[in-house]
């Protein structure tokens, strides 16, 4: 699937199940960057410092979310506490304003 084609699919998500996929999505890259055969070894409430995660492999993981999903992840939208679920709520939020939709609350 390109990144188009889950573009496509998350834009036509109900938001609940747009999160999930996008969670899925944050763990999976989270853990492949972080060399984890199996992003079961994280937690959706982890943040990204608590995984392991520093500065260098964080770019190296927004670089493959927004490749995945089709939309720029820019820095200034995580802190260094966010969660991995916390994560796939503002992703959800960047899809939803990369398509012109008014972001939910």
């Amino acid at each position: 699937m390109t990144a188009n084609d889950l573009n496509a699919r998350l834009r036509r998500m109900p938001e609940a199940e747009r999160e999930r996929i996008l969670l899925d999505v944050v763990m999976e890259c989270t853990a492949t960057v972080l060399g984890y055969h199996e992003p079961d070894a994280l937690e959706p409430d982890m943040d990204f410092p608590e995984a392991g995660v520093d500065s260098l492999t964080a770019v190296e993981i927004r670089s493959r979310i927004a490749a995945r999903i089709g939309v720029p992840v820019p820095r200034a939208r995580f802190h260094a506490r966010t969660t991995f679920a916390e994560s796939a709520k503002i992703l959800a939020a960047l899809v939803a304003e990369a398509e012109g939709a008014p972001v939910r609350p």
